[in-house]
């Protein structure tokens, strides 16, 4: 699945430079591009990352092929952008080939997660008709990142603390979490701001929770922390404050980003004896990287602003990109360790001394 992980970092480095192509509809290609084909991506390449945790085999379906499908899809929906077919044919399939392995294995609790594929898929196919519904899509993202990366967080958080002989932190469930924040999204009314405002908190307290559990779960939780300024801007572009724009490369730039870039990432970073990880430095640069090309991103969307922010948020966001692709290119010519995404747990077989 580190195929995925490295077509999603492609697509990401590419992406502020569309507008430079003459497309029919440089808009929604951006939007196709970058949600389901960067964002798309990196959730399929976690989903099959997972998957050999939850179901004890490897995954059937070649990598480069089924990432193949995943490229085509994507070239497919800039050359002809409007037709039904590249999702048909190539999304599609690949969206059933993801969840077919979690099926099969009748692993029903990790199933809805499995599912979030072909929901993209549906999502997409819904825009020919609908196109109106792009201006809803950064929302259904920031939904996708609260509940997956609210799942990591608490996952990998737990997990720490018991290697650390830590007890388990007493939380808000996720669900309570999840209906706060679809309620904030929902309602533009003064309840739907105090609902965003305790999704934040909600948000805020679980990132807190990590920051002193080693420097991966660091950068996992300022990762999932980066809801925090995407919902903010959500609620001052509904009073006027900042453009709605501004709002949503907010949401999409420093949420999205940040938090792929945490959880992709992990698959590169030093493994430290005790089942520690460590981010490399150019992981660091490249989340720094991220966070500044989404204040220039915004910057860029204020009146009186110079144009030359944009550039400087395209070029800040892309070299974060290829900074990524300069540690994770060369380790898909290495056979992966097991866990992927984290190093050796305590209790694995590998460590526990013969009795």
């Amino acid at each position: 699945a580190g195929v995925f992980f490295a077509l999603a970092a492609f697509m990401a480095a590419a992406l502020p430079w569309l507008w430079l192509l003459p497309l029919e509809d440089p808009r929604l290609a951006h939007a196709r591009l970058g949600l389901f084909g960067f964002a798309g991506t990196a959730i399929c390449g976690y989903v099959m990352t997972a998957q050999k945790a939850w179901t004890g085999r490897r995954f059937p379906t070649p990598a480069l092929s089924i990432g193949a499908l995943a490229l085509g899809a994507r070239l497919a929906s800039l050359g002809f952008p409007g037709d039904l077919w590249p999702v048909v044919l190539l999304s599609l399939p690949l969206a059933l080939a993801i969840l077919w392995p979690v099926l099969r294995a009748r692993r029903w609790d990790k199933a809805p997660l499995a599912t979030v594929p072909l929901m993209l898929v549906a999502a997409e196919a819904m825009l020919f008709d609908r196109p109106y519904l792009a201006g809803l899509l950064p929302m259904v993202t920031a939904v996708l990142v609260f509940i997956v990366g609210g799942r990591l967080v608490q996952s990998f958080v737990a997990e720490a603390r018991r290697r650390s002989g830590l007890g388990a932190l007493k939380r808000p469930p996720l669900w309570l979490g999840a209906v706060l924040l679809v309620t904030g999204l929902l309602l533009e009314s003064p309840m739907g701001t105090l609902a965003l405002l305790a999704a934040m908190s909600w948000v805020a307290a679980h990132s807190l929770g990590g920051l002193r559990l080693g420097q991966a779960n660091r950068m996992l939780c300022l990762g999932y922390a980066g809801l925090v300024p995407g919902l903010l801007a959500i609620a001052a572009a509904r009073s006027g404050v900042v453009p709605q724009l501004a709002a949503v490369h907010a949401l999409t730039m420093a949420t999205m980003g940040s938090m792929i870039l945490a959880v992709a990432g992990r698959v590169t970073m030093r493994r430290l004896p005790a089942a520690v990880l460590q981010p490399r430095r150019r992981h660091w640069v490249a989340f720094g990287l991220i966070l500044g090309a989404t204040v220039a991103r915004a910057l860029a969307e204020l009146p009186g602003q110079a144009p030359i922010w944009l550039t400087v948020a395209g070029a800040g966001w892309s070299a974060a990109w290829l900074l990524f692709l300069s540690a994770h290119l060369p380790a898909l010519l290495k056979p992966s360790p097991f866990p992927l995404l984290s190093a050796q747990r305590v209790d694995s077989p590998a460590r526990r001394k013969p009795s």
